[in-house]
């Protein structure tokens, strides 16, 4: 049992002590040799030749340790990270908050929007003529009037710069009259257009947003065409547009209006048989419009608006010619007014599909106007928020 109880005690103790070297080595950074902890002494001092000699401990392939490594992550993570705050990046935060914002497509930017436009026009008028003496009636009749109108229309936006956008748009005119059984479809009327942001946007102040438009002639015209077996799909002159629009926001709800002022270009050379009478030349009267609406968001998916639109068209003047002899007639100012009413539905994250609606108030405007606008996006071409 003594013997016993020796051996135990021997090897607790020599476990102590690897333990103690072992924990030596940790701290150090150093892994001894196996022979580091008991190493063998000289024999005798007198016969220093043949002693063995003390092993050396093994030096590490490399010189990072455990402890070294540690440092190391620990100096890694105390610099400066690209995702941390500095006072470089707040101030080029702050830079780029007092940056002027626009609500026009930022420079460089494009949009493209394909627009389906359905009109529905019917109208009854009486024609009526009397003799020199007005004393009878030589002519009397009920013209009536039905007509369909399909407009294809692609629209492409273009950010010249974040507070100026050039607009085109290239409109494909079908039409059907079902009164006279006449039908066409050809190139409307090609317009260009640009918006401009005088005033950086503002929160809880009204933005104002500066537009012109140049309208050409590029569809088939109603002053060209024979009016009993041709439609035409086009104004029929060259318009130049100049105006502003408004708007507040106010969130929900967004506030907007617009003024504006259409200038028609006159029109010669002219050899149209107009009722015996031959029309030579015309000058469109201007055009003064206006609109006021407002829209609602219900939530990040849907929106509605509606609008209120009004246009007063001047006089026009017709030169025309009748047996030899020149004449003049001027039609007198007209009114026409609509109400518009539009719900918009998210698809996607970045594209909105608007559906509208107009409802006309006077006998020139459409009886029925739908609309549906769809945003594009061609691949490589199109940049999207």
């Amino acid at each position: 049992m003594k013997g016993w109880g020796i051996g135990v005690m021997t090897t607790l103790c020599l476990l102590t002590q690897w333990a103690a070297a072992d924990a030596s080595t940790d701290a150090s950074g150093n892994t001894p040799s196996s022979s580091s902890s008991t190493s063998t002494p000289a024999t005798n001092s007198g016969t220093a030749g043949a002693a063995a000699p003390a092993s050396t401990p093994a030096t590490p392939a490399s010189d990072t340790s455990s402890a070294g490594g540690s440092s190391q992550k620990a100096e890694a993570a105390l610099k400066q990270q690209a995702t941390d705050a500095s006072s470089e990046k707040n101030l080029e935060q702050v830079f780029d908050a007092s940056q002027p914002t626009y609500s026009l497509l930022r420079k460089g930017d494009a949009t493209l929007y394909y627009t389906f436009d359905y009109t529905y026009y019917y109208n009854a008028a009486i024609d009526i003529a009397l003799t020199s003496n007005s004393s009878a009636i030589s002519r009397f009749r009920i013209e009536e009037d039905a007509q369909s109108t399909v407009t294809n229309t692609l629209s492409l936006d273009y950010g010249v710069k974040d507070n100026l956008t050039f607009n085109t748009t290239l409109p494909m005119v079908a039409k059907y009259d079902s009164t006279n059984n006449l039908t066409t479809m050809a190139l409307g009327d090609v317009s260009f257009a640009a918006r401009w942001q005088p005033v950086p946007v503002e929160r809880g102040a009204m933005s104002t947003t500066l537009f012109g438009v140049f309208s050409t002639a590029s569809g088939v015209s109603p002053y060209t065409i024979n009016l009993n077996s041709d439609l035409s799909t086009g104004k029929g002159y060259y318009a130049v547009t100049g105006g502003a629009s408004f708007s507040d926001v106010l969130d929900p709800v967004v506030l907007f209006g617009s003024l504006s002022d259409t200038i028609g270009l006159p029109v010669n050379g002219l050899n149209q048989n107009r009722a015996g009478s031959i029309l030579t030349s015309f000058q469109p009267g201007d055009t003064m419009s206006m609109s006021a609406g407002l829209g609602y968001s219900l939530n990040y998916d849907i929106s509605v608006t509606a609008s209120y639109q009004m246009s007063y068209a001047l006089q026009t003047t017709y030169n025309m010619v009748s047996a030899g002899v020149a004449s003049r007639v001027v039609t007198p100012d007209m009114l026409a007014a609509s109400i518009n009413f539009s719900v918009g539905f998210r698809t996607t994250p970045t594209q909105i599909v608007n559906i509208g609606f107009a409802y006309g108030l006077t006998q020139d405007t459409p009886n029925i106007d739908l609309t549906v606008t769809l945003p594009m996006d061609v691949s490589g071409m199109m940049k999207s928020y």
